[in-house]
């Protein structure tokens, strides 16, 4: 199973959690659950890519830590590129917005 399958089946189990149902149409590979769940450094599905993710480079089926949520590595990489909407609607990029909340704090 290539790394794109495994990572699509960790997110809807971590999907089924969050809504708190489960995909009925979606057949989980026999013992695919298990194989993550028993591992040293699972803590849930609900952490899925919060606090373990898998490695990608290496062994997609082995559970690793992580430092910091994978969302928060999102969020960098679009305060690069995505300007900030003000409360009042104006438009400021990302530098002059993360100045003037840094000098309102």
């Amino acid at each position: 199973m290539d790394v794109k399958k495994i990572k699509r089946f960790l997110a809807l189990l971590k999907a089924e959690v969050e809504l708190d149902r489960v995909h009925k149409d979606i057949e989980y590979p026999e013992g695919f659950k298990e194989s993550f769940e028993r591992q040293k450094h699972f803590m849930g599905w609900i952490n899925y890519q919060e606090t373990w993710y898998i490695d990608e480079d290496n062994d997609p089926w082995k559970v690793i830590l992580l430092k910091r949520p994978l969302v928060e590595d999102w969020h960098d990489v679009l305060r690069e590129f995505v300007p900030v909407i003000s409360p009042e609607g104006e438009i400021v990029e990302t530098e002059e917005w993360e100045r003037r909340s840094h000098s309102m704090k």
